[in-house]
């Protein structure tokens, strides 16, 4: 007779967390189960099939597109890309006018549900490259020009924050290979650059902990200490007189074993040369994802 495991099982041994492996079976029928009077029960063909879907998905394959594929299909699928190239995706159409339009109207209503039609049709990465990060640009661009009200970038930012929930509870592994704090030193209050590294790590299956922005250097170090973080990520847009200040004093704050990484367009004006420890400048997300899969590939 062959073994049968439950859900919570299953979840384990897949990293996939629970909601996600119900989501999978009702809104795609992925698997299907046998049922008991136990509940789910997961047979090894079924562990197999989740753990390929998982690996597809990971590398940018929207679930919704590859559920009805068959195991052999998935295989191929798989062995078709052995690598994912760390590029942007290029930008297919112009996704945005729907939901600009609704922020240009201050109708959060509708920008939410133009968000969640393109989470439904377009793979977790080419979400972020393509629809995410894109907005962000623009609404920073149209807010810097006038255009736009600073109520309007505050909209989207919620916009995002609600987009990076549903993907980090969609993705949440139970054993994530690595835990990383996200936030902005003080001084520093943009948001969209730690959101978007937030869902692309999430999407890897890292535990991303989003803190948020201008938070001072203890609360940064003291949360990097009581989840035993791997990575501390700095998102820096602009350096003032005390960024450098802010820097040293979250990177002495830290758990010494915890990297700092530092992205953003200011990262590149920092003096990084009196950190006693090992720190990572990041050119752009891509980049990012590299780092993401040298710490999981070690």
């Amino acid at each position: 007779m062959q073994p049968s495991y439950p859900i919570r099982a299953v979840a384990k041994i897949t990293g996939l967390s629970l909601d996600t492996l119900r989501a999978w079976e009702r809104r795609y029928k992925a698997v299907v189960p046998e049922r008991s009077g136990r509940g789910r029960q997961y047979g090894a063909a079924h562990i197999e099939r989740l753990m390929l879907l998982n690996q597809l998905v990971q590398n940018g394959h929207a679930i919704g597109g590859i559920a009805s594929l068959t195991d052999p299909e998935l295989r191929n699928l798989l062995n078709q890309a052995p690598g994912q190239a760390s590029r942007m995706p290029e930008p297919t159409g112009d996704l945005l006018a729907p939901v600009l339009s609704a922020i240009e109207r201050f109708d959060s209503a509708r920008a939410a549900e133009e968000l969640s039609r393109l989470a439904a049709v377009l793979s977790p990465r080419d979400l972020v490259y393509q629809v995410a990060v894109p907005l962000m640009r623009e609404v920073g661009d149209r807010w810097h020009n006038g255009t736009f009200a600073v109520a309007q970038e505050h909209m989207v930012s919620q916009l995002l924050r609600n987009l990076l929930g549903s993907m980090m509870h969609l993705f949440r592994s139970s054993n994530p290979a690595m835990k990383m704090v996200l936030a902005t030193p003080a001084g520093e209050s943009h948001e969209f650059g730690i959101l978007a590294a937030a869902m692309l790590t999430s999407i890897a299956g890292i535990g991303a902990i989003c803190l948020g922005t201008d938070l001072p250097a203890s609360e940064i170090g003291e949360a990097a200490r009581r989840v035993s973080a791997t990575v501390v990520l700095l998102g820096i847009t602009v350096v003032t007189r005390s960024t450098e200040k802010e820097v040293r004093a979250i990177a002495a704050s830290m758990p010494q074993t915890t990297e700092l990484w530092i992205g953003g367009a200011g990262s590149v004006d920092l003096d990084l040369s009196k950190l006693a420890r090992r720190t990572v400048l990041l050119k752009d997300l891509p980049a990012l994802e590299d780092e993401c899969r040298r710490w999981k590939n070690e």
